[in-house]
């Protein structure tokens, strides 16, 4: 318990001196967020956050992380995922060329520790379904699609890294009510590193002053580190959860991916074009601000996380749970699509 409190505040403390000292680097350089038609900010703010993380997560893994061949492929991972994004960041890279590079990536992760999703769990008739030879390839494709759908929750002040540590720390609790061998040191680690984020992004230390954003380095790093975690916490030797509970978790941005994305196809536009149809732009558009945004959605994604957590401690049917999500899935998108045809038809 000592080294998991320990590890949350090195990893705060890291962060914090980070953002100071990269804050007036990013201005100078010009690594920051100017507004436009998509992004309604005040002001150009540096895009420091995913940077920041990255290397106190790094040099704190040094002293508070078991260094196994999983977390060194790891690390290697989120290398080259925070220099795509910082790129990104700073050049706004094509969108295809960025998709190749989570799917390189993936891969490495995937195939460098042969650690992949070898099942989807037990659902009917007591049969566990097994994904064979595809489930390295299936675990490439939920690497790519869990970057993704923490990239695109990188909307509103706060949001994904409110997403980013309720993720975290509900992985640690069930690690913990499952009293498995899992190093808590981690999660505690990057949870204290993305609330030492928070401060600033929220505009909490000094008023706003040094508000950054977390980039693209930093959203695509969160998915990138939760899509390992859960691979780990499913599909390991030392596995402690069951495939849908992973997916109850990360609920909220899986679901408004995907709602994205069909809506986008429907529409007859490409599934990776930027808009703003997310359910945090709803929120806003409804007139709540971006803090109260994060708060609902935050909630939302606690509720959820605390239904998966219930259903792993009560060994509730896997297949009743899969019935439970798709029905929630159907209903939200439901939900959106209504309000995105109701604001189309009030604009025209």
């Amino acid at each position: 318990m000592f080294i998991t409190i320990f590890s949350f505040f090195i990893s705060f403390i890291a962060v914090f001196g980070f953002i100071l000292v990269l804050f007036p680097v990013a201005q100078n350089i010009g690594l920051v967020d100017r507004p436009c038609n998509r992004k309604q900010h005040v002001g150009n703010i540096p895009l420091i956050g995913g940077l920041a993380i990255y290397t106190a997560i790094t040099i704190c893994s040094f002293v508070l992380t078991p260094f196994d061949s999983h977390y060194k492929i790891y690390l290697l991972s989120t290398s080259f995922m925070v220099l795509i994004g910082a790129l990104d960041d700073y050049h706004d890279l094509d969108a295809r060329l960025r998709l190749i590079a989570q799917f390189l990536i993936g891969s490495l992760m995937v195939f460098g520790t042969d650690l992949y999703i070898t099942d989807l769990g037990t659902f009917f008739n007591n049969e566990t379904i097994q994904l064979g030879a595809f489930g390295q390839i299936f675990t490439v494709l939920a690497v790519v699609t869990c970057i993704n759908a923490f990239n695109m929750t990188d909307g509103v002040d706060g949001l994904v890294g409110a997403v980013s540590i309720n993720t975290f720390l509900s992985i640690g609790a069930i690690a913990m009510l499952n009293s498995v061998t899992f190093d808590t040191s981690i999660t505690s680690m990057l949870a204290g590193a993305v609330l030492a984020f928070l401060f600033f992004n929220l505009g909490i230390f000094k008023g706003g002053k040094y508000k950054i954003f977390m980039g693209d380095a930093g959203s695509m790093l969160m998915g990138l580190t939760v899509i390992w975690l859960l691979t780990y916490a499913t599909s390991s030797e030392q596995a402690f959860m069951r495939p849908i509970t992973a997916v109850w978790i990360i609920a909220i941005p899986l679901m408004d991916m995907f709602s994205v994305m069909i809506r986008r196809i429907s529409a007859g536009n490409s599934p990776l074009k930027a808009s703003r149809d997310h359910l945090h732009h709803y929120l806003v558009n409804q007139g709540f601000s971006n803090k109260m945004t994060t708060l609902l959605i935050g909630m939302m994604a606690l509720a959820l996380s605390i239904v998966g957590i219930i259903s792993e401690r009560k060994d509730i049917s896997e297949g009743l749970m899969v019935v439970l999500f798709i029905g929630l899935f159907a209903i939200y998108h439901a939900f959106l699509s209504r309000k995105r045809t109701d604001s189309t038809k009030n604009n025209t």
